[in-house]
């Protein structure tokens, strides 16, 4: 008999692969997605994210809904950049927090994105620091109210005309920047996935 942690790693892993294949085949498509971006002044998008903290003295759980609106800040084919591109994003964060307690998250984050075409896909990396209140019995935060500076990469794969699949990996410092005496700091790795519209 298999035991439910098991049970849940081999779902967990069969939904990676079955993910995994389905981007794969997207990938290999003919290039006619290639440049859904060229014309984009602006980005909407919505994901999911799960993260959870390294390095601590207690393992924390993180389920997040991170709604994200940008705007573009250089156009297709600079002269200087070519096609790489600069955006300026906020993103709004909702979320739980589970460590044996229960709790919530809210907050919102301002993002440099740099973003480069590859024929369907843009690639990107983006990072920023935002403002985070946490709602839980932890030791881990010392006080509701801390600052989050981040920096992540991912993918924005084009499924139909303007929309995009996206998948990102992004690493999460939570701390109060030693505003009260207690500031023990959490380091928090997230993956997430969710789409994107390009206008």
């Amino acid at each position: 008999m298999v035991s439910g942690s098991c049970a849940g790693r081999k779902t967990a892993f069969v939904t990676g692969l079955v993910v995994l294949n389905w981007i794969l085949v997207l990938l290999m498509q003919p290039t006619m997605a290639a440049g859904f971006t060229e014309n984009a002044n602006f980005e909407l998008g919505l994901r999911y994210g799960y993260g959870q903290t390294c390095k601590a003295h207690e393992t924390l759980h993180f389920n997040s809904v991170m709604p994200r609106w940008g705007v573009f800040l250089t156009q297709p084919d600079n002269p200087v950049l070519g096609k790489l591109r600069f955006s300026f994003l906020v993103e709004g964060l909702v979320g739980a927090i589970n460590d044996g307690n229960s709790g919530w998250d809210i907050g919102f984050t301002p993002l440099l994105k740099i973003s480069y075409p590859i024929n369907r896909v843009l690639a990107y990396i983006d990072g920023g620091a935002g403002i985070i209140w946490e709602n839980i019995d932890s030791s881990s935060y010392a006080h509701s109210f801390n600052f989050s500076p981040q920096i992540g990469a991912g993918l924005d794969i084009k499924i139909y005309k303007n929309f995009a699949l996206s998948a990102a990996y992004r690493f999460r410092h939570t701390s109060n920047a030693g505003i009260y005496a207690e500031n023990p700091g959490v380091d928090s790795n997230f993956f997430m996935v969710g789409v994107a519209y390009y206008y």
